[in-house]
């Protein structure tokens, strides 16, 4: 399956992500939870801004991710590969995309452009700390763990 822009709706299901072989961030994850809880593996849906992103891919935007449940702890997954997880901001959890929604628009809308503009704080210690590639897994619930 690969990350194409613009390449599905709202209305996208994790099987149509898996026939026509392309998808968005949150199509990736509707399919990594459908085969996850497949399984017998508690998944859920995570919404956030990506913070860190690679900027090839564009501007900072709104990112979707999977929790899954293993040994006691929620695990988090970026099933399109294209974000950092250590930059994730989280906005929402949720069964879904649809549960998980950063907004809810009723009726007409038109939004020309968007930007989102983070700035990092530097720390107690006064340092200020990038999201940084790792190869240790991020637990939700622990911080990291190797």
């Amino acid at each position: 399956v690969a990350f194409t822009s613009n390449s599905s709706s709202g209305t996208t299901s994790a099987c149509d992500t898996l026939v026509e072989k392309q998808g968005v961030c949150r199509d990736f994850a509707h399919l990594m939870i459908a085969l996850c809880r497949a399984l017998n593996m508690p998944a859920r849906f995570a919404t956030g801004i990506d913070y860190g992103a690679d900027p090839a891919l564009g501007p900072q935007d709104f990112h979707a991710y999977v929790e899954v449940y293993l040994s006691g702890r929620w695990w988090l997954f970026d099933p399109s590969g294209t974000a950092i997880p250590m930059g994730f901001i989280r906005l929402a959890t949720g069964r879904d995309a649809a549960d998980a929604a950063f907004s809810t628009i009723f009726g007409a809308a038109w939004m020309p452009s968007m930007v989102i503009d983070i700035q990092p704080v530097a720390g107690p210690d006064g340092v200020l700390r990038q999201p940084v590639h790792t190869h240790e897994a991020l637990s939700t619930d622990a911080g990291m763990i190797s």
